[in-house]
């Protein structure tokens, strides 16, 4: 198993979602949307950011994230053509204050939470009783995160979890082995 390029991972939830209303999977489907660059000055200055990784930048530019989730994990909120959802993320978490002084922004799950490192583009994740600096590593950018999701989701609906975590094995330490596991719920 490798993978799953983001053109297989919308294809998978295609298929997975084929005969479903559409209103049920609107927004649930990753998109091409060209969002304009300068969206990127309203998120920077909001959230007091000076550099944000290109990677990351790319990405939430290229693609609709307004419901787009991975099983327990969902990036925007009923916002498509734009980034408050990433604002409004941020701006409403509780520990914002502390994210902004380790250069963290946050995305939502359960039961951990996914931070993106600005400036290294790393991906990390916590529970809530953990600290913020033991915080463990993830993914190694923002695109190998949405990958990893989107083909432990195609995993665990195929029944193939064991074959994903064999995979991120080699992508991850121990520490981040234990997110995905519990991931696509294989202990």
């Amino acid at each position: 198993m490798k993978l799953l390029t983001i053109d297989e991972i919308i294809s998978s939830i295609l298929d997975e979602t084929n005969g479903l209303d559409e209103e049920i999977t609107d927004g649930m489907i990753l998109k091409e949307e060209n969002i304009p660059y300068s969206s990127l000055d309203k998120v920077k200055q909001l959230l007091k950011i000076e550099y944000l990784d290109q990677v990351f930048s790319d990405y939430i530019l290229k693609y609709n994230w307004g419901n787009v989730g991975f099983l327990s994990y969902q990036f925007g909120n009923n916002d498509e053509i734009g980034l408050d959802w990433l604002i409004n993320r941020n701006l409403e978490y509780s520990d914002y204050h502390i994210l902004q002084k380790e250069d963290l922004i946050i995305a939502n799950g359960d039961p951990y939470t996914v931070l993106l490192e600005c400036k290294t583009g790393k991906i990390y994740a916590v529970t809530s009783d953990m600290r913020y600096d033991n915080k463990i590593q993830i993914a190694s950018d923002f695109e190998e995160l949405v990958k990893a999701m989107g083909t432990g989701q195609y995993a665990l609906w195929m029944n193939i979890e064991k074959d994903f975590i064999d995979l991120m094995s080699s992508i991850v330490t121990e520490e981040g082995l234990d997110f995905w596991k519990d991931f696509v719920g294989l202990y």
